[in-house]
């Protein structure tokens, strides 16, 4: 039979193993609090920069995504009250252009009429053998499946819409990238299909989403293993595939088949922050814009007063340069921009403006 003294130090050693495993839980959560806020840019400090004299066209909604028709010299903003969507209003959106060697700059419809329950998202243009124009959006309707639209360009330059596509792939369409009359790439920027999959997903960053493929009749995933896939450009040569993984920090690069569709890994660039939207000269120079506070970016969906930064890169032959750092104050939550003319055109998740600054 144990003695007093005995069971006290069992009594002991069992304070002391609580006490340590409860130390020990405490010191992995902080590890991890730690890692979380500093991959959300919680500690880095930002140096502004401006490539040149920056103004602001405002707009009557946000331009989560520019599209930019160089031959016609016409830019093509996804048109969406993004802000209003956030607060759980029944919001529709269109397509907006603007003819960039006007001055000023104006905004003006661009379709004939949009679909019921219209909006838009990530956008693609893609020119025909013809010469006509096919404009393809992704759009979120309310209380039904996420969609493909597609547009064709009418002798008055507006878009008539032709058709949607529907598929169970499109599980959180972001980006899009048109590579035929109908055939187009789709970035998921989530893969997760339970709480435990979410979870996975954007805390601990598993790469589970995906982009997929259409055919022009059946739709087929082409890369997986991505973190949050939300932007996509594609080469001058119709021969490569870049996609910004937000939770990743860095480019996927593709080698991409023509005649099958067939996606093949190349290399990853690493970035500094999350990627957001990506926009591709006619050089093949990658503009890419980033948020280099994704912490900021989540708490200015839930509180607008709160300026989440706004980042733009430059990528060309393996090198990437910062054109662009603005705190918030200039636009927020900037999530594209692309380039025309020796001006950089730079569009907003939230805010509804565009912000044009002249390149030195």
């Amino acid at each position: 039979m144990p003695s007093q003294r005995h069971r006290g130090f069992e009594r002991v050693s069992w304070k002391k193993r609580v006490l340590l495993a409860v130390a020990a839980f405490v010191l992995i959560v902080a590890v991890f609090t730690l890692e979380f806020m500093s991959f959300g840019g919680a500690f880095r400090e930002l140096t502004l920069r401006s490539p040149g004299v920056c103004n602001t066209l405002p707009l009557s909604a946000s331009a989560e995504d520019i599209q930019i028709d160089r031959n016609r010299s016409i830019a093509y903003l996804s048109s969406l009250d993004r802000r209003a969507l956030v607060k759980g209003e029944n919001v529709e959106g269109t397509i907006l252009q603007l003819d960039l060697t006007a001055d000023p700059l104006q905004a003006m419809p661009a379709l004939v009429a949009a679909p019921p329950a219209f909006r838009p998202h990530g956008m693609s243009l893609y020119r025909m053998g013809d010469g006509k124009q096919r404009l393809f959006v992704i759009s979120h309707p309310p209380n039904t499946a996420h969609t493909v639209e597609i547009f064709e360009q009418q002798p008055d330059g507006r878009f008539l819409h032709l058709g949607t596509v529907r598929d169970p792939l499109l599980l959180s369409p972001n980006a899009i990238v048109a590579v035929g009359p109908s055939q187009f790439y789709v970035a998921n920027d989530k893969g997760a299909i339970n709480a435990l999959e979410r979870m996975r997903e954007f805390v601990f960053r598993s790469g589970l989403s995906t982009v997929v493929y259409y055919d022009g009749q059946t739709m087929r995933v082409a890369a997986d293993g991505l973190k949050s896939a939300v932007g996509m450009g594609l080469s001058p040569d119709g021969l490569k595939i870049h996609v910004a993984e937000t939770l990743g920090k860095r480019l996927a690069n593709y080698a991409r088949d023509p005649v099958s569709g067939e996606l093949r890994f190349v290399n990853h660039v690493p970035l500094e922050g999350s990627p957001d939207n990506v926009n591709v000269d006619g050089d093949g120079t990658l503009w890419i814009a980033v948020h280099a506070k994704l912490l900021d970016l989540v708490r200015h969906f839930g509180d607008p007063g709160h300026a989440s930064p706004t980042t733009i890169l430059r990528h060309s032959a393996g090198v990437t340069q910062t054109v662009l750092v603005d705190d918030g104050k200039g636009i927020s939550a900037g999530s594209v921009g692309a380039v025309f003319d020796g001006r950089l055109y730079v569009g907003s998740i939230t805010e509804p403006k565009i912000r044009v600054c002249r390149l030195r």
